[in-house]
């Protein structure tokens, strides 16, 4: 019996093909601290089944890690399917996503997890996609006053032509 069963016995028991779990859960599952190195290196939690007997235990449950959080002590495992496009789960972030979400409302959080599942990528990374989309908006809506600014008063103008003829000028 390996130390890593419980987390192998844990994974079988799961519905949902994305469970994003962090470290102090892990070790709770197997009642003893992770090593160093799984903090440390992302490459504790590649899947090779050959030379890691913690990697077997998700690996033989019929899961890969598929992201590795070491600043927010995180990792992602993905339930493996049969399908070609299995192989982009065992890619892992070298560098972990630039938000962190803390103290997000729960409401708001099961939106962006389910965004994120639906779109197959991270919370994090899911949330940052939409912080620049509201940025690009903030950003044409700047433009847009801008030129409106520089118009003169009482005429009309379009506003799709003077942005785009304000591109043009860069």
């Amino acid at each position: 019996m390996s130390k890593y069963d419980p987390l192998h016995q844990t994974l079988l028991t799961k519905k949902n093909p994305i469970w994003r779990v962090h470290f102090d859960q892990i070790e709770k599952i197997l009642g003893i601290s992770l090593p160093a190195s799984a903090r440390k290196y992302p490459a504790w939690w590649s899947n090779d089944e050959t030379s890691h007997s913690h990697s077997r235990a998700w690996l033989r449950a019929g899961w890969k890690t598929r992201q590795v959080d070491l600043h927010g002590e995180a990792v992602t495992f993905r339930k493996i399917t049969n399908d070609a496009s299995d192989s982009r789960y065992t890619q892992h972030v070298q560098n972990p996503p630039s938000l962190y979400l803390h103290d997000i409302p729960q409401s708001i959080m099961t939106a962006l997890t389910r965004r994120a599942a639906a779109n197959d990528t991270s919370t994090e990374k899911e949330a940052i996609t939409l912080l620049k989309k509201a940025v690009k908006k903030t950003d044409l809506i700047k433009q847009a006053n801008s030129i409106r600014a520089m118009t003169p008063i009482g005429q009309d103008y379009d506003l799709a032509l003077l942005v785009r003829q304000e591109r043009e000028k860069r």
